[in-house]
Parts: C-alpha cells; structure tokens; sequence
C-alpha cells in the first residue's frame, strides 16, 4: 500500500506562483505567451519575447535585437534566435498581424494593440536559461532577467546537440553552471525591470519604456 500526507505549504504554491516574475538565474521550462516584432527608433529590428514556466512565474520584455538598419545580422542576439529555431525544429518565421494587449502610457492602461507576432516561437515547450541583471536606479536596485540560451526540454538537448544529431544532453548543465548569480550593470533599467523588493505583477505599467532601448546594438 502507498500512502501520501499533505503539504499544505505545497498545496498553495500552485496559486502563489501565478503572476509572480522570474528573479534567479537559471534554467526554466515553459512557453512564450509572445513573440513580436521590435523596431528601435534608429530602425534596429528584433523580436521581444513574454515567457511563462511551468510552475506560472513570468519573464517579460526579453528582447533579442536582430539586424540593423540597413540588414545587417547583429551576430549574437541572433545566434540566440537560430538556437530557439533548432530547438523548436523550425527552419524558418514569418510575421503576422495580432491583437494583443499592451500598456497604453496615455490611458495608462492595458489596451488592445495590432503588432506582428511570429506564431512559429509561441506556445510550444522551450527551456530558457535566464540570466539575472540588477541595476541601481535613482536609489534602487532593479532587477531584470536576460536571455542567454535555449534548450529542448523533452531530453535537455541543447542547439549544438541538436544540429550535430548527438542528442546526449549532456551540455546542459555546463551551461547552467555558467551562469552567474547576478550580472550589475550601471545603465538604466529595461521595460520589466522592478525593484527588488517590489511585488508588482507582470501585468503592470511598463514605466521604463523609454528608455529600453539601452541594450540596443546599435
């Protein structure tokens, strides 16, 4: 006979992590809720990515700038966007026209909004590796979280074990062990960037949109 006790700790976790956002470098299983395009105001292209893990913690505002603007590829960001294509087994994206809900500073409200999205990226299993960033900020330390490598969570196969057929998914956790607990970084805050004992939802203003364009290559 098998026999189990509660956890009532446990049994509210569910419900306590729903909304919450991701803080801690490491590696994380989910789905992009959103992939859409991004244009800098000197015309650099790339995509920005709102990622949801399994256990319902957030990341949003992951941006990978892509190519400048006069096409040329920004070679990592987009060595980053080819190993989320290996992982996904997709070979090429286009982008379509949605509506999705976005922050309307005027209204200062959520508001529905036409952007093109790459469907191709959404709402199928990835794993993430994230990076911590925290930033001091008028007197504040924020904290964002970065893209720094992807992964198939069916068998922890990473792109380079993908694309050479040698799935072992043994590269993993060397990848993982490379991350750092926090990056500081002395420029301002991106979009999701909040304090660090903040408690805002994903869902809220995003009072550093201009100036989120600091991590652009430009």
């Amino acid at each position: 006979m098998t026999s189990y006790t509660r956890d009532d700790q446990l049994a509210v976790q569910p419900e306590t992590n729903v909304g919450g956002r991701i803080e801690t470098s490491g590696a994380y299983v989910g789905h992009f809720t959103l992939a859409k395009e991004k244009t800098a105001k000197t015309g650099t292209k790339g995509i920005e990515f709102n990622f949801e893990a399994e256990d319902g913690r957030t990341a949003r505002y992951l941006s990978l700038w892509l190519t400048r603007a006069n096409g040329e590829k920004i070679e990592y960001p987009f060595s980053l966007l080819s190993a989320l294509m290996a992982c996904l087994n997709v070979k090429n994206i286009e982008s379509t026209p949605a509506t999705v809900d976005e922050w309307d500073a005027a209204a200062s409200m959520m508001m529905p909004t036409e952007v093109q999205t790459f469907p191709d990226l959404m709402n199928k299993p990835i794993g993430v590796l994230l990076q911590r960033e925290e930033r001091l900020w008028e007197g504040k330390t924020y904290v964002s979280m970065k893209i720094a490598q992807f992964y198939d969570p069916s068998d922890r196969s990473t792109p380079a074990e993908i694309i050479s057929g040698n799935r072992a998914g043994h590269a993993l956790d060397k990848l993982v062990g490379n991350l750092r607990e926090t990056v500081v970084r002395n420029d301002a805050p991106p979009a999701d960037a909040q304090p660090s004992n903040s408690t805002s939802s994903a869902g809220n203003a995003n009072p550093f949109a201009a100036i989120d364009e600091d991590d652009v290559p430009f």
